[in-house]
């Protein structure tokens, strides 16, 4: 007899949580075509965003939902459909790395005159809330199962904030925009056939030794 029902394994793909977040600066989604397919994405180079403060991470999409119109009987004469969004926010620690990946312009000073002296070798750094923002295609990785999800087209918005202790971070905000092709979808899950920063870790030790 044929199973009239299909059960889910839901530990086969199960996706639990957040490692680390990557953008695609150099990918501009406003030229996507129906012809776009993920290699034309993943041919640019992944900027991470370094480590993601522990419990900081929300899901912050909207819900779908359901406007019902009833009659006086209680019957249904109409029910409106509202379709959910896709968005999640987490934080970042501050370093000169993601103030240039928030957007950071480097400034060139030679002397601060009075009594301060510059550091040696060292960069100033300006930021500007317009420049804080950009689309781009964001990844988030799932490193316990290997997995991505992608947003091929993003907003992201970066904001300078503090912790309780007054460790300076960035708090990130990322929105996904629709986009639904042939070959891409508003979010999308990949799975990977390894973990790709266990195998930058293992090529920078190669690199490192005599």
């Amino acid at each position: 007899m044929s199973k009239t029902i299909e059960t889910i394994d839901v530990a086969s793909r199960l996706s639990d949580g957040v490692g680390r977040i990557v953008i695609i600066p150099g990918v501009d989604p406003t030229r996507f075509s129906q012809k776009t397919q993920l290699k034309d994405i993943f041919v640019s180079i992944l900027k991470d965003m370094g480590a993601i403060v522990e419990g900081s991470f929300n899901w912050d999409g909207d819900e779908g939902e359901i406007e019902v119109l009833k009659s006086t009987e209680g019957g249904v004469i109409r029910s409106k459909v509202t379709d959910g969004t896709f968005a999640y926010s987490c934080r970042i620690p501050h370093s000169v790395q993601t103030a240039k990946l928030a957007g950071a312009k480097v400034h060139t000073v030679t002397d601060l005159g009075g009594n301060l002296a510059l550091a040696d070798e060292e960069e100033v750094l300006g930021l500007n809330p317009r420049s804080m923002k950009l689309r781009c295609p964001v990844v988030k990785f799932d490193l316990t199962h290997k997995e991505l999800q992608l947003f091929p087209k993003a907003t992201v918005i970066f904001s300078p904030t503090s912790d309780d202790d007054d460790l300076s971070e960035y708090n990130v905000k990322v929105q996904a925009e629709s986009i639904e092709t042939k070959h891409l979808s508003t979010m999308m899950f990949i799975p990977l056939d390894s973990d790709p920063f266990e195998d930058t870790d293992d090529d920078e030790e190669e690199d490192n030794e005599p």
